[in-house]
């Protein structure tokens, strides 16, 4: 880990739904190049859950919480809340 005060711990990317600046991206498609070069696309909190089936929501939820030292050691965050909402949504009877 950088103990350099500049190095920022999350990663900051632009929505590509709303174009705004987010410090809290979730991938919601990988591009991938035949030349073996690939990116990703990443939407903020807000528009993430438009492009995210209950499935790949779930999926993106249990990989997240895996890694995240705030959903592991305090409380859930707001990445976390973001995902659950969309496949507790599609769970819930109507």
């Amino acid at each position: 880990m950088s103990r350099n005060p500049r190095r920022r711990n999350n990663p900051i990317r632009m929505c590509s739904d709303c174009e705004s600046i987010t410090d809290q991206p979730i991938l919601i498609q990988r591009i991938d190049h035949p030349d073996g070069r690939g990116w990703g696309l990443y939407a903020c909190l807000t528009c993430a859950p438009k492009h995210l089936s209950p499935v790949g929501a779930r999926s993106l939820w249990i990989l997240h919480v895996a890694d995240c030292w705030e959903c592991n050691n305090e409380a859930e965050c707001t990445i976390s809340q973001a995902l659950r909402q969309v496949f507790e949504a599609a769970t819930e009877p109507s």
